[in-house]
C-alpha cells in the first residue's frame, strides 16, 4: 500500500543542463557583443562631435582676433621651410589683448602662431606670448639667437596634417583674378595689413581639407587720428584769431588770420608711422 502511494518526478538530465548553459552563454555573449559595438559607435560619434566643436571654436577665436585688430597692429607672415609639412610663423604686434584663454585676458607685447613638426609627420599649432616687441627691422637672426623667449605658450591644435596661410591685398585682387594666381604665403609690409587672410587645414589623415576666410577691417592708425585732431584744432584756433584781429595772412582751408599754416593731411591719410595701419 505504501509503495503504491509514492510518485516519482522526472528531473533535468545532465545533457539538458549543459545545453541550457550553452544557450544562455551564447545569448549573453551576443548581448555583450551588441552592447560593446553600440558603446564603441557612441564613443566614436562623441569623439568626432567633440573634435568638431574644438575645431569650430578654433576658427571662431581666429575670426574674433582678425576682426578686432587695432588700427596700429602690425602683422608679419613668413614661411619657415619649403618642404612638406609646410611650417610658418604668423606674428602680431601692438595687439595686447587679442587672444585670451579661459575668459581671462592675457596682456602681451607680441604674439605668434607657429607650426611645430611632430614625430608623426604632422604639425602642432602653438600660440606664443611675448612680453616685448619682436618685430624689429634692425635686428637680425631668430628669436632664440636674439635671446628672446615666450613668456607663455598654448598648443591650440595637435598633429594636424596641413596648416597653410594665404594673404591677399585688396588692391591686387584684380591681378590675381586675371592671372588665376595663388595668393602669397608671406606678408612683410609693416605699414599696412592685408585685406583677407585664408587658412587651409587638414585635421586628420583621412579628413578633407577645410578652408576658412578671415576679413581684416580697414582701421586708421590711432596716431594718425590724433595728428589729424591736433591739426584741426590748430587750424580752428588760427581761423578764430584771424577773424578777431583781422589781417591779410591766408590760412589754408580757413579764413584769413595770423595763425600758422595748417598741415592737415587728407582724410584717412597722414604720414606713415612705425606703428603701421591700413591706409
Amino acid at each position: 500500500m505504501l509503495g503504491s502511494q509514492l510518485s516519482f518526478k522526472k528531473g533535468f538530465t545532465l545533457l539538458e543542463l549543459v545545453l541550457s548553459l550553452a544557450i544562455a552563454g551564447f545569448v549573453m555573449s551576443s548581448i555583450f557583443i551588441i552592447a560593446r559595438g553600440s558603446m564603441q559607435t557612441t564613443s566614436v560619434m562623441v569623439d568626432a562631435q567633440n573634435e568638431g566643436i574644438a575645431n569650430d571654436a578654433f576658427f571662431a577665436m581666429l575670426t574674433k582676433h582678425f576682426e578686432s585688430l587695432p588700427g596700429n597692429a602690425i602683422m608679419d607672415l613668413r614661411a619657415t621651410n619649403g618642404t612638406e609639412p609646410y611650417t610658418s610663423e604668423l606674428t602680431f604686434q601692438n595687439t595686447p589683448v587679442s587672444f585670451d584663454w579661459g575668459g581671462l585676458p592675457i596682456s602681451a607685447e607680441a604674439i605668434r602662431i607657429i607650426t611645430v613638426p611632430t614625430i608623426n609627420k604632422g604639425l602642432d599649432i602653438v600660440l606664443e606670448y611675448f612680453d616685448q616687441q619682436i618685430l624689429d627691422d634692425e635686428e637680425e637672426g631668430t628669436l632664440a639667437e636674439r635671446g628672446i623667449e615666450p613668456i607663455a605658450s598654448i598648443t591650440l591644435l595637435q598633429d594636424v596634417r596641413l596648416f597653410e596661410w594665404y594673404v591677399l591685398d585688396g588692391r591686387n585682387y584684380q591681378q590675381y583674378e586675371e592671372e588665376d594666381a595663388q595668393w602669397p604665403h608671406e606678408w612683410d609690409q609693416r605699414t599696412r595689413r592685408p585685406t583677407f587672410v585664408e587658412l587651409r587645414v587638414v585635421f586628420g589623415v583621412d579628413d578633407a581639407p577645410v578652408s576658412r576666410m578671415f576679413w581684416i577691417p580697414t582701421k586708421t592708425n590711432p596716431r594718425t587720428i590724433m595728428s589729424q585732431m591736433q591739426n584741426q584744432a590748430r587750424q580752428s584756433r588760427g581761423a578764430a584769431g584771424g577773424g578777431a584781429g583781422g589781417g591779410n595772412v591766408r590760412v589754408p582751408g580757413g579764413a584769413g588770420g595770423s595763425g600758422p599754416p595748417s598741415a592737415i593731411p587728407p582724410r584717412g591719410g597722414g604720414a606713415p608711422t612705425r606703428g603701421g595701419g591700413n591706409q
